[in-house]
C-alpha cells in the first residue's frame, strides 16, 4: 500500500500503472487516473436570475458538450443583438 503527502491511499491506475488515490475508484467508480481519463473538465457559467430587490446569482455546471453549445448560443445571441442595434 502507499500513501502520498496528503495520506490517500494510492492504487495503480489500470490503463497506465502510475498512483492515483483509491478513492478515485471506490467513492466514484473511476477506474483510471485523472491522466488517462477521457472525461473532458467540466465548465461553470455564472447566472443572474430575478428582478430589483429579489435578484440572486447561481453557477450552472456543465459538461464540455454543454459548455460548446451554450457558447454557439452565446455567440448567435450576440450577433443578432449587434444586427438589431444597427438597424435601429
Amino acid at each position: 500500500m502507499t500513501m502520498n503527502k496528503n495520506n490517500l491511499k494510492m492504487i495503480p491506475c489500470i490503463a497506465c500503472g502510475e498512483d492515483m488515490p483509491e478513492l478515485r475508484l471506490t467513492k466514484f467508480g473511476y477506474k483510471v487516473c485523472v491522466n488517462c481519463s477521457e472525461v473532458g473538465a467540466y465548465r461553470a457559467v455564472s447566472t443572474v436570475h430575478g428582478s430589483g430587490d429579489h435578484t440572486y446569482n447561481d453557477i450552472q455546471i456543465m459538461t464540455p458538450e454543454q459548455y460548446e453549445s451554450y457558447e454557439r448560443v452565446e455567440k448567435l445571441s450576440s450577433k443578432t443583438l449587434k444586427s438589431l442595434s444597427k438597424e435601429d
